[in-house]
Order: structure tokens, then sequence, then C-alpha cells
């Protein structure tokens, strides 16, 4: 928990306590299912600003084939943050539009979609803001509002510490990181206080069920003794 603050990879982790990648892996992801529950139960409230933004992979066009386009497509995600009068983030939510916090309609696979905009503000802040308390922002890899300036850190962040994050997980990685920026010195508190309040999820639960698998039933026959007769 300590380690989390500062954003630690499971390859570092596992370095670092002497255990297996994938123990390390199951730590850290038992950590982020802690902080994405404690998430969902505050909504952002007062002034708010939203950005669409997509977070993937631009080389793959190049240098991947088409069965890989796929799985490999620019994820679109939804930022929002509360910020105080100063123009400061309060409180910073991210989430994929696609993913299991999704903001739209499955498979729609656009942030900037007023519909994906639509469905974030239900589904993630306070039912006291008015519409008037939101502010829609414009892609931009220069812009200079708060929003873009986060985007621009969890992006830097996935690459250097993990090298990308594919979609399955993203939405993990990303709570951890507003978890991370909004708490600052409280974050390990919050993080134990968050894991003393949240009930704990198994590897299996991570990683989801098996599809398109059937189990094999493995059965020992105890081979046959050839008779032994005496002359």
């Amino acid at each position: 928990m300590y380690l989390m603050q500062y954003g630690i990879s499971a390859v570092l982790l596992a370095e670092i306590i002497y255990v297996t990648y994938k123990t390390a892996w199951l730590i850290n992801h038992k950590l982020r299912h802690a902080v994405g529950e404690r998430d969902r139960v505050i909504p952002l409230e007062g002034s708010l600003q939203l950005l669409g933004e997509y977070y993937g992979y631009d080389y793959h066009r190049y240098f991947s084939d088409r069965l890989a386009h796929g799985e490999l497509k620019p994820q679109p995600i939804v930022v929002g943050a509360s910020l105080d009068e100063t123009g400061d983030i309060v409180h910073l939510k991210m989430k994929a539009v696609d993913g299991p916090e999704g903001n739209a309609a499955p498979g729609s696979g656009d942030s900037e979609d007023e519909e994906a905009i639509e469905l974030f503000v239900q589904k993630h802040t306070s039912a006291g803001v008015a519409p008037g308390q939101w502010e829609v922002l414009e892609r931009s890899h220069r812009g200079r509002k708060a929003p873009h300036h986060a985007w621009r850190e969890v992006v830097r962040w996935l690459a250097w510490t993990f090298g990308g994050i594919g979609p399955k997980h993203l939405q993990a990685y990303l709570n951890e990181f507003c978890f991370r920026r909004v708490r600052g010195s409280s974050m390990l508190a919050e993080l134990i206080d968050c894991c003393g309040t949240t009930d704990t999820i198994t590897y299996r639960g991570l990683v989801g069920a098996r599809s398109g698998i059937r189990p094999i039933r493995w059965t020992f026959r105890r081979p046959a003794r050839s008779k032994r007769y005496v002359g």
C-alpha cells in the first residue's frame, strides 16, 4: 500500500518484496479493486469540466495485421473533474466508455458523443448538479485546462510505468491514477480505509471465468496386471 502511492508496476513490486509476478499483480489489483469500489460511491459535485479523449496505440495501424486492429483500437475515455474557485481539481474521474463502468452505449466507441457525456453525468455526478454547472472541453494535445493536464499525466504514467495498458484492465489503472491524483499526501490513510471497508476479490474474479473452454475430467486408471502363472 505504501509503494502504490508512487504507482508501482507488478514487475518492480515482485523484485522488491521477493514474490512472483502473479502474486505482485494480484496484490496490486486487489488494491485497485478497493479504490474502484470507493470511487463508485463518491460522485462529482460542484463546477465540472468534461473532456472526451481516446487512449490507444496509433502506431498499430502501421505495424500490426488486421486481426490485431480490433484488439488495439483506441479506447474512448470520458474525463470529469470537479473544480474549486481557483480552478484546481478537487475530485477526478476517468471512465472508459466501453469498459465495466462505461459512460455510453456498449460498443459505441465514441467519447465525444453527446450521449456518452450525458450518461457520464448521470452515472458519476451528484443529483444536484445542474446542466449549466458543467463545461465540455475540446480535445487538444496542448489544452491548458485541468482535465487536459490530468489526461496527459495519466498517459505518460501508463507508458513509462507499464509500457501501456490493454482495454481489459484499463479502468482499474485509471481509477488508481485518479485516486492518487486527488488524495496526494493523504493517499496511504485513504487506501488503508478503502481496504478495511471493501470486500476482497479473488484472482478468478479479477481475470474472469474462462470462456469457450470445456473442463476435462481427468481419471486415473490403474494398468491391468498381467497374470503370472507358476510353472
